[in-house]
């Protein structure tokens, strides 16, 4: 653990809750011997020639009545040296005379070194939590391809693995935000504690592995979520209803949108994306949406036209375009010449050279192997147009 740096904004705040417990003026001073933080507010920003005997000699310093024309700037009192990570960072002083507040310095520097102890685990944690935000702001960026090396030394002291499969998950918390805000005030602590409780409650197997990466990002919860490579997208989608049940259960109603699996670090940034675009395409009825979803997909694929090429969830179509049972029924000059005559199954049988009932079969075979059906939605078809473009 880092040893903290004892500044004024962490000091006065131990002063204050400690004095009424105490009932005597309480000093804490710097390793220079300024007192930083004081029940009497005009000693504030002074020299304490106690205090810098303190850090001198890392010793007690006891202050008499008699001996006050030693110590510039001090009254009588009792001062102990504050001990961080087995460096003395400070000293805290107590006001009377040192046979009389001897016991009640002893609890006083106690209860000072394990707020200051407290304080530095939550700077480490702090610390860790921003790595982790800047490095996940990183991997999902337009950068990330530019970035290896970096991305690779920061991954190592995360002990994340880069090159794993993974996908996108983005939950919106902004209404989990907003309740705890009502209850309890618009304040940092407030959003974080809020933070702190949904990540606690998901951050364990089999929701959140070692494997995985949860950060947030603005108002949004984001999961890079392991899957092996072989993992259907019906697998996805169940872990992620597992999660949303698991947040009902705790009384917790969010919204969650889910990318592709991509194979490669450079590719998270486009499972991002796709994950984004379905979160914003939920209606009020629906809690979860994923981009393998045909109408998100198509709608999703209109608007990003440069990267159709790119898209792992059209490549999980695409995939099974290459079946024996496709190749077999000429799957694609069937779908491009019905596309071509509007979705007429007379006009296009007539083209194909065809009976009617053929083409029906062909079309009851596409649908069992790629889950379209382009006759009977538009989003579909539109799917197959770029399935099929040349």
């Amino acid at each position: 653990m880092n040893t903290l740096l004892l500044t004024s904004s962490l000091a006065q705040p131990i002063v204050d809750n400690i004095m009424p417990i105490a009932r005597q003026n309480i000093n804490i001073m710097d390793s220079q011997g300024m007192i930083i933080a004081s029940g009497q507010k005009h000693r504030i920003n002074t020299f304490h020639k106690g205090a810098k005997e303190v850090i001198n000699n890392a010793q007690i310093v006891e202050i008499f009545p008699d001996n006050l024309d030693q110590y510039t700037g001090s009254l009588p009192g009792l001062n102990m040296p504050i001990v961080s990570n087995g460096q003395v960072i400070g000293v805290v002083g107590i006001s009377g005379h040192p046979d009389k507040v001897r016991d009640l310095a002893r609890m006083v520097k106690m209860v000072t070194e394990l707020i200051i102890e407290q304080e530095a685990l939550q700077e480490e944690v702090r610390s860790q939590y921003q790595l982790r935000e800047n490095f996940a702001a990183l991997l999902l960026s337009d950068h990330a391809n530019t970035n290896y090396d970096k991305l690779l030394k920061t991954a190592k002291l995360l002990k994340y693995e880069l090159d794993l499969p993974r996908l996108v998950l983005v939950i919106d918390i902004q209404p989990i935000l907003d309740l705890a805000h009502k209850n309890y005030g618009c304040n940092d602590l407030v959003s974080s504690r809020a933070r702190e409780n949904i990540v606690n409650l998901i951050s364990a197997p089999p929701y959140v592995t070692a494997q995985d990466l949860v950060v947030f990002i603005e108002d949004r919860l984001i999961v890079l979520k392991h899957f092996e490579h072989k993992t259907w997208e019906i697998d996805y989608q169940s872990w992620g209803s597992d999660l949303l049940q698991l947040l009902r259960e705790n009384n917790i109603a969010l919204r969650l949108g889910l990318g592709s699996l991509v194979m490669s670090y450079a590719a998270l940034g486009q499972s991002y994306q796709e994950a984004l675009f379905a979160l914003n395409s939920l209606n009020s009825n629906n809690t979860l949406a994923t981009i393998h979803d045909f109408d998100i997909l198509s709608a999703y694929l209109i608007k990003k036209i440069n990267i159709t090429e790119t898209c792992q969830s059209l490549q999980v179509i695409k995939a099974k375009l290459t079946s024996n049972l496709v190749r077999r029924y000429d799957m694609k000059n069937t779908i491009v010449s019905l596309l071509n005559n509007n979705m007429n199954i007379s006009t296009t049988a007539k083209n194909l050279y065809i009976h009617r009932n053929t083409l029906l079969f062909r079309l009851k075979k596409f649908k069992e192997t790629t889950g379209l059906d382009p006759c009977s939605s538009f989003n579909h078809a539109m799917l197959c147009k770029i399935l099929f473009e040349e």
